[in-house]
């Protein structure tokens, strides 16, 4: 078996393929898109339950080892994606089986070969890694998006003077980004059939414009605002990516850039769950205000845990601040 870093470089070089993109996409839509008829059935979400699909963290290493170089957006012939489609998945199911441990380290012998009874193989890092790599999401991205806001209610100030937007309009933005988004994975299989096959890629679905966000918007924004919160969750610093461990900054910031206006989203799951995480990290960034988002990390913690302690055993046997 070969090692995990031998699996992981070769991943890494076919990412930077050319057009490798378009691949991305199409496991996006494969993987994350559920395709109902009038109306929804059991049939239709346990689809996404099967062995054959991949999960989010492993689309979103694919899209962190993409931008590590130049990104190059032609559309391969159908044969190169089908290669890349299958090369991938191959890469990435050696990848997982070569994080398994081995059996006998799961076991421990004492100094007279007997089994050591309370040994706990899971006190290892080397156990963890895999499940926390492949187990299910934390939360719901409706539940990162409604939290979020209790989260950072009281960063408001910081972020209208840091940032240059209201919270309201972080959110109205990502909402409108994410609906535009849907839009166009609905109209994704429509428009490509308008097309020469040798130009059929899911990737437009993926490709928005600040313009198109404008107008998807219910209340007036100026495109500058619009523009700065998409920018927020975009990143255009060199990085390093080089093992499955480390720090994928294309999780803090989702959004891709290609041109000017133009930018690539491809898991809004993904922008949700950086609304949640990624403004405590904007803020410690801030050494005049780190205290202060600190204080306020706690008061919400409280807040929302007494909030919800109400709800079962009533305000009155509930005793925050104590």
């Amino acid at each position: 078996m070969r090692s995990e870093a031998e699996i992981f470089d070769d991943l890494a070089k076919l990412c930077n393929s050319k057009g490798y993109l378009h691949a991305i996409a199409y496991f996006c839509f494969r993987d994350n898109v559920i395709s109902v008829n009038d109306e929804v059935r059991k049939e239709d979400i346990l689809k996404q339950y099967g062995d054959d699909r991949l999960l989010r963290t492993e689309i979103s290493t694919l899209i962190g080892l993409a931008c590590l170089s130049a990104l190059d957006l032609t559309v391969p012939h159908h044969d190169e994606i089908e290669k890349y489609i299958n090369k991938t998945e191959s890469l990435l199911h050696e990848l997982h089986e070569s994080m398994n441990p081995a059996v006998e380290d799961m076991f421990k012998l004492d100094e007279k070969n007997q089994l050591v009874q309370d040994f706990n193989p899971f006190q290892q890092g080397v156990f963890l890694r895999e499940p926390i790599f492949y187990g299910g999401e934390s939360a719901y991205d409706f539940q990162y998006r409604d939290l979020s806001r209790l989260k950072y209610k009281s960063d408001e100030d910081w972020i209208i003077n840091n940032k240059g937007y209201s919270i309201d309009e972080l959110f109205e933005v990502v909402n409108a980004v994410r609906s535009l988004q849907l839009d166009k994975m609905n109209q994704a299989l429509p428009e490509m059939l308008k097309k020469h096959p040798g130009d059929w890629t899911y990737l437009d679905a993926h490709i928005f414009s600040v313009e198109e966000v404008v107008l998807k918007l219910k209340s007036s924004f100026e495109i500058a605002t619009v523009r700065k919160i998409i920018e927020s969750f975009v990143s255009n610093e060199n990085y390093s990516f080089s093992a499955l461990d480390d720090f994928n900054q294309k999780n803090a910031f989702p959004i891709i850039q290609i041109y000017e206006d133009q930018y690539i989203l491809f898991q809004s799951y993904s922008l949700f769950e950086a609304l949640y995480e990624s403004p405590f990290f904007w803020f410690i960034n801030d050494k005049n205000y780190r205290n202060q988002a600190m204080t306020n990390r706690g008061k919400f913690t409280e807040e929302f845990s007494a909030a919800r302690l109400s709800l079962v055993f009533e305000n009155s046997r509930v005793f925050p601040n104590v």
